[in-house]
């Protein structure tokens, strides 16, 4: 094998202090440091007069969801135009792609030697990973050959190992399921919207639950608090007054028990940094969703504008209380969620593929408001079954 610098460890994983255990018991006598936010990690080898350093640069679906989403389009994209001599393993080699959680790119002074290899090796069979090698070679863990830019591979067969929620790939298609893919397509044409017509067919009736009108409810009212304590701090209001404004509401819904673990260290910290500001911010736009699940707001439409925040928040505003708030919800059909959820998946592909070749998404699409309710519309299908932190948007 010829040894390179270019090289990265993509696992479906994303438990970012697993990570840190594997790498400190791979190199029990280097010195490791990890940065704060846990995104990079340095090991410094000595030996004799000299010292080694290897670097490890790490971004999960959680700590940079909108790059992440890009590069994984990126590579499905690449990987799915290769003529494979073994189709099959084609196909489970791209099904474990899609389940990708966490890429951790190699940073080395010199060529990968042969040791190094053997660690990274180490490093992808304990985080279930998959190797992409040079320019265009993805490996096992093991450092076989599973497919190149030439079709080729070393192995017959891969064993796609994650959750099976992940491998919709594997569920029989649906009538529903093929009819509601060509409704979607159709809609696409008519707006003049160039689509991808090798997106699969999404899970069909028969195989997908739906959020309780409660849970709904109750996602509802979190994504619209951290959302409103982004307004206030973007907008200039300072910390101490936006907290009391935000717990004030939270009392009156009280809705403490409604946030996921990220919104909660949100909502519970001192101010927040600029791009937490603008990422809450945003959930505006999956509290619309939310909305109009739950039959406030009578259509989505293509995602081409932002939400009206001020009308919004004034059907939450306008109820003494949670308990009104669910009680004058009616909850929308399986059938009608599933239409909007395969539809903003084909939507969102445009809005991706046209930021990947730097374009301008066609039709006026906004590429953040197809991405927050893609979102949003995954957590109500029970996408994978994630919880709202977890929630991926799959191209």
């Amino acid at each position: 094998m010829n040894f390179i610098r270019n090289c990265a460890i993509y696992s479906s994983q994303f438990d970012l202090d697993q990570l840190f255990e594997v790498i400190q018991s791979i190199y029990p006598e280097g010195t490791i440091e990890r940065r704060e936010d846990k995104t990079h990690i340095q090991v410094t080898q000595k030996k004799w007069l000299s010292k080694k350093t290897k670097g490890f640069n790490i971004m999960t679906s959680q700590t940079h969801p909108e790059e992440f989403t890009t590069m994984i389009q990126g590579m499905l994209g690449f990987l799915s135009q290769i003529e494979g001599r073994n189709a099959s393993l084609q196909e489970k080699v791209l099904i474990k792609c899609s389940t990708l959680n966490m890429v951790v790119g190699i940073e080395t002074e010199e060529d990968i030697s042969e040791e190094f290899f053997g660690e990274l090796l180490r490093l992808a069979d304990a985080l279930d990973a998959v190797i992409f090698w040079g320019g265009g070679s993805l490996l096992n863990a093991q450092g076989q050959l599973l497919l190149d830019v030439n079709g080729e591979s070393e192995v017959e067969d891969y064993t796609v190992t994650a959750h099976t929620s992940f491998l919709d790939g594997n569920r029989p298609q649906s009538e529903s399921g093929i009819q509601r893919k060509a409704r979607s397509e159709q809609r696409l044409t008519e707006q003049g919207i160039p689509y991808n017509a090798n997106l699969p067919v999404r899970a069909g009736d028969e195989h997908t639950t739906i959020r309780s009108k409660e849970e709904v409810a109750r996602r509802a009212v979190a994504l619209c608090l951290a959302a409103l304590k982004g307004e206030c701090l973007g907008a200039g209001e300072s910390a101490d007054d936006t907290a009391a404004l935000v717990q004030e509401v939270i009392d009156k819904y009280e809705a403490e028990s409604f946030f996921s673990p990220a919104e909660k260290r949100f909502i519970d910290q001192h101010g927040a940094e600029q791009q937490e500001i603008i990422s809450f911010s945003w959930g505006y736009e999956a509290y619309h969703v939310m909305l109009w699940a739950l039959g406030y707001v009578k259509e989505l439409g293509a995602p081409t504008e932002l939400c009206n925040v001020g009308k919004d928040v004034g059907y939450l505003q306008q109820k003494d209380s949670f308990t009104d708030f669910l009680s004058d919800a009616s909850l929308r059909n399986k059938s009608e969620i599933l239409d909007e959820a395969d539809l903003i998946y084909r939507y969102n592909w445009v809005c991706v593929d046209s930021r990947v070749n730097d374009k301008t998404p066609p039709a006026g699409l906004n590429g953040g408001v197809a991405y927050e309710r893609h979102r949003a519309l995954n957590w109500l299908i029970c996408y994978l079954d994630q919880a709202w932190d977890d929630v991926r948007t799959d191209t």
